[in-house]
């Protein structure tokens, strides 16, 4: 095709024009192609094998989900962090025994089969789906390193562990922490509209302590290295507190972009949706993006004409006979009065790419009230 045009002497920006675009074609080809061969069964779609080997009878992480499992937490100072082990991994096999189409129960009998030691084969969820762009840099309101009380249980705060993380307040007014400062994925995030945010009593098991709190659900306990620190914390998240929730109104301005200026998105593609009003199957482009997921008619529209706030959403497979399609999901929300959710993806991997992703960007997000 670039040769006919060259033959015919077309105008130098035409021709520059269409080699753009088919050189944007032929990324969408490779990155699409990539994705499906890295997700799909068998060696290739191994991203790497980590072993595992118990510590007194603990491997230090759990699993979420059934067909396929993904790692949903590692604990701190654990065989499983040691071992290269990441959340969001899609495990693959255990011990040599192929797990993709496994129920959780199946592969958590598997793993105890297996004794003092796992040899997992796993695929990234997140580094595979992302664009290869990066996010512009945007100026945190105030970072640093705190103590994060981690599996906190109300009523007994002080018998759990301290883990050191990277604490990031943003523009955004959302609270996120990463496992190390050179992190870029963030662990978990908090929006900071209306909580609360107060000093912890000296029996919590670390000086300089506080809590953060919506008031519903488990506050996050946390404490920083010296009273100092402490003190431009409580006055930095009181304020975030105040003001109104500027992560909604972000994510809203993302309906006005095209899906290609969605950057670093948890997963994006064509699903089937089913609609609300009456009740047919519409093939619509989807990106999926810190727990919100933007739909588009196509890959090419300029703008999405809708979204979806997935906070404190579940994922779970469904049988072609409760949903009449082979290959769906649904999005099932909190409370009866919101939005259920059903898509359909054209392949079963496809499908196992779309939960993992999905289960992944919605639960590094902590609910708040």
């Amino acid at each position: 095709m670039i040769e006919l045009i060259a033959s015919n002497s077309a105008p130098d920006s035409i021709r520059r024009k269409l080699e753009e675009v088919l050189k944007l074609m032929l990324l969408v080809w490779a990155r699409e192609s990539f994705v499906i061969t890295t997700l799909s069964n068998g060696a290739h779609g191994v991203d790497k094998t980590v072993v595992v080997k118990s510590d007194s009878g603990e491997f230090g992480f759990r699993i979420h989900g059934s067909k396929p499992v993904v790692v949903a937490a590692i604990e701190p100072e654990t065989p499983a962090e040691s071992s290269g082990l990441e959340v969001g991994d899609i495990i693959i096999s255990v011990n040599g025994v192929q797990v993709l189409d496994k129920h959780h129960t199946e592969v958590v009998k598997i793993a105890h089969d297996g004794c003092e030691k796992l040899e997992l084969q796993v695929a990234r969820t997140i580094g595979v789906l992302m664009h290869e762009q990066l996010e512009p840099p945007s100026q945190p309101i105030f970072s640093g390193y705190l103590w994060r009380q981690s599996g906190q249980a109300k009523g007994a705060p002080n018998a759990k562990k301290w883990v050191r993380r990277w604490f990031s307040l943003r523009p955004d007014n959302c609270l996120y922490y990463y496992k190390t400062e050179d992190d870029s994925q963030p662990v978990g995030a908090m929006i900071m509209a209306k909580h609360t945010v107060d000093l912890c009593p000296p029996d919590i098991g670390k000086p300089f302590a506080f809590k953060v709190d919506s008031g519903e659900g488990i506050p996050m306990y946390v404490a920083a290295d010296s009273e100092e620190l402490t003190n431009r914390w409580l006055n930095l998240l009181r304020q975030a507190a105040n003001q109104d929730n500027q992560w909604l109104d972000k994510s809203a301005r993302c309906l006005y972009q095209s899906p290609g200026s969605i950057v670093r998105p948890d997963c994006f593609g064509y699903l089937l949706k089913l609609g609300s009003r009456w009740c047919g199957w519409s093939k619509r482009y989807c990106v999926l993006k810190d727990a919100c997921l933007y739909f588009y008619q196509d890959a090419n529209s300029k703008s999405a004409f809708g979204m979806a706030c997935l906070h404190g959403y579940k994922v779970a497979s469904m049988s072609a006979n409760a949903s009449g399609k082979k290959n769906s999901f649904e999005i099932i929300p909190p409370e009866a009065k919101l939005r259920h959710y059903y898509f359909c993806t054209d392949s079963e991997m496809d499908k196992k790419r779309w939960i993992s992703a999905l289960e992944y960007s919605i639960d590094r997000w902590i609910k708040s009230g």
